[in-house]
Parts: structure tokens; sequence; C-alpha cells
């Protein structure tokens, strides 16, 4: 016991030299840098000179639930982790997203199966407007419930389906309406917010996505979904000395889930159809320090959905926590660079 304390207050005064080192490193790169900083109304610092660059993990990826009269399938990808990098420039940034199997979650090839990952993702952001777009790809799943079906028992490599292939596209535009709030400074980290602030912010959802079973059975199966939603939200940062901050954040929104099942047999296909109502919530949460030069932060989301299938008595449910640890660095941008981004900026109303 004696030396868990001992530990534990080890480790609590590193953690506070780590942070002194960044706040004083972030003093000097202020200092040095104030000619060229913008504060806009006192509450956001822009920093137009600077290009963030982060590296993150997370655990956003799909999950998929097929349920019949008699039976439940929950199919889960061999990609636990995601490593995501991230650029980020004034209202543009581009992440980069994969499951590379040294990271110790991935790669349990031998019980789950083989996946392979990717993805890319892109924003727009502007002061009050943002637009959202990513595209995935993803190969190999597995069946997560297979102790449902005997005569699997524990220990059993889990039933797999390697030639499943999901393909996704989604598109997420909102609006904030106080420009006091910055969304940058909580997503592409090109902002600072140095006062606490909260905003309004309505959003739609577009996605398009398919799963498609390429396997060379007698019979194989596509799914081709599109879901649109739209809803209100409501986001809060709050600041501590310029640098530190806590983000709380809700979203809830209902839309329309349309999907097409086509089943092919070696001379056939059946094609089902079906219309959903659906209705989501997110309720987000999210710790970091966003100085000068480096930044990092945690953030938390609890996502739930449910939905009532047509033709039928069953109602889906599904809720799911995810997580987002990053950490980054800003690095003075080309004088080149900053001149063509000014020019367009200077374009657009």
């Amino acid at each position: 016991m004696k030396r868990q304390t001992v530990l534990k207050g080890v480790l609590r005064a590193f953690l506070i030299v780590i942070l002194g080192l960044i706040s004083c490193l972030d003093s000097n790169a202020q200092a040095t840098d104030t000619a060229r900083v913008k504060i806009e109304n006192s509450w956001i610092e822009k920093m137009n000179n600077k290009i963030a660059i982060d590296v993150s993990l997370n655990n956003s990826y799909e999950i998929f639930e097929v349920k019949t009269t008699t039976n439940k399938y929950v199919l889960h990808p061999n990609a636990p982790t995601n490593l995501r990098l991230k650029f980020g420039y004034r209202f543009v940034s581009f992440g980069l997203q994969f499951a590379p199997n040294f990271i110790p979650s991935n790669g349990d090839e031998d019980s789950k199966g083989n996946t392979k990952s990717f993805g890319l993702r892109t924003a727009l952001i502007f002061k009050h407007w943002f637009l959202n777009l990513s595209y995935t790809k993803v190969k190999g799943y597995y069946l997560e419930n297979s102790k449902d079906y005997p005569p699997w028992e524990q220990g059993d490599p889990y039933f797999q389906i390697p030639e499943l292939n999901y393909t996704g596209f989604a598109i997420e535009s909102g609006y904030s309406n106080n420009s006091k709030f910055s969304i940058r400074s909580l997503t592409t980290q090109a902002e600072r917010q140095l006062k606490s602030a909260g905003s309004f912010i309505p959003v739609f959802n577009f996605r398009h996505y398919k799963l498609d079973d390429q396997s060379t059975g007698a019979s194989t199966q596509m799914s081709s979904n599109i879901e649109a939603s739209i809803g209100p939200g409501y986001g809060y940062t709050f600041v501590i000395n310029e640098n530190f901050y806590l983000s709380l954040g809700m979203l809830t929104s209902i839309g329309y889930l349309n999907s097409k099942v086509t089943t092919r047999q070696s001379n056939s296909k059946d094609i089902t159809k079906q219309d959903d109502f659906i209705f989501r919530w997110d309720g987000k949460s999210g710790i970091g320090y966003n100085g000068s030069r480096f930044y990092t932060g945690l953030y938390a989301n609890i996502s739930g959905t449910e939905y009532k299938q047509e033709f039928t008595n069953a109602v889906n449910h599904e809720t799911r926590v995810f997580y987002h640890l990053f950490v980054g660095i800003r690095i003075n941008s080309p004088d080149y660079l900053e001149r063509q981004m000014t020019k367009i900026q200077n374009k657009l109303p």
C-alpha cells in the first residue's frame, strides 16, 4: 500500500512538471508570435499563422446488428482502435485514419479474423457554418455474439466473415449562432477559446453506406442504406486560465432510414426494401489543454439510436460509447501559404 501511495505521488508530480514545462514553452511561443496574433472579441484567438498537426487514437468504428424473428447477429470489425493523423489550417482540416496491427488491441487475427480499415475526413469550418465530410472502407468482420450459436464454446475462434465489406460516405453540416463560441478550438485546433462560451448548434446529417458480403457461397447479401436526420444541439466550453478547458454538448435528431437488401442466389436475386423513422441522441464531453504551441485532449461521446422496423413489432436499440485521445503541435505556416489562404478567405462571404 505504501509503495502504491509513493507511485501515485511520483506520477502526480511528473504530470505537474510536464504541464508546467508545456505552459512555459507555450508562454515563450506566445510572446514570440504576439505581433501576428489576432484576438476576436477577446473570446477567440486566431492561429492564422499556424498549421496544427496531431496524432490520435479512437474507437470510432461501425458495428451492425441484424435481427430476425428468431435470431440476432452482431457484427464487429477486428479493429477496435484506430490511429488518425490530422492536419488543420485556418478553416480547413484533413485527416487520414487506419487501424494498424502494431496497436496492442488490434491484430488478434487467429480469434477474430483479419480486418482492413481505411478512412478519410475533411472539414470546412467558417465563423458560423461548418461542413464535415468522411469516407470509410472496412473489410473483414466477425460475429461478436458467437456464443449464441452452438457448437461455439469459450476459447474457440469467433465465426468470421472475411469477405464482408463496408463502404460509407457521410456529410454533416451545422450552424453555430454565437460568434464567441469556437468550434475550431474543439475540432481542428485552428483557434483557441480564451473565455467560456456556449452556442445553439442545429445539425443536419446525411449518410450512405453499403454492407456487402462478397463471399463465394451459394447465397450472399448486400445491404444499401440511406440515412438523413436533423435536430438541435447545444455546446458549451468552460475555459480555465485561457489554456485548460472542459467541453460539454448534447444533440438530438430525428430522421429517415431507407434500406435495400439484395439476397443473391446462384440463379436469382431477391430484393426487399424498408423505410423507418429513426431517433438519435448524442452526449459529448471533453477535457484538454490548448496552448499556443502544444495541445492535447480526451473526448468521450455516448451515442444512442432507436428505430422501429417497418412491417414488424421489433424496435432496434443501440447505445455506444466512443473515445478520442489526441496530442498535437502547431508549426509556423509558410508565408506563401498564408498569402494564398488570405486571398481565398477575402473572397468568401
